[in-house]
């Protein structure tokens, strides 16, 4: 879903992985439009069937099941 992503004449949109979504969390009130009690999927990988996924509204990351649902949030580098 980010790799195709196509929003305000951008097209480099990625998901980003588990240590900048967490800065995305400590910065959240910055950043805005996230869910506060959501659970974001990040790029980053536990294992073959689960990745780490942030918590917006305790702070805590944790590995999730692959096939669960989840909210994400595509980012660009800069």
């Amino acid at each position: 879903l980010c790799d195709t992503l196509v929003l305000g004449g951008y097209s480099d949109w990625y998901l980003p992985s588990k240590d900048e979504l967490n800065k995305l969390y400590l910065n959240m009130s910055v950043v805005g439009g996230f869910a506060n009690s959501g659970h974001y999927w990040s790029s980053s990988e536990y294992d073959y069937g689960n990745a780490w996924r942030q918590g917006f509204g305790s702070g805590s990351q944790y590995y999730y099941l692959k096939n669960n649902t989840g909210y994400v949030r595509a980012i660009r580098a800069f």
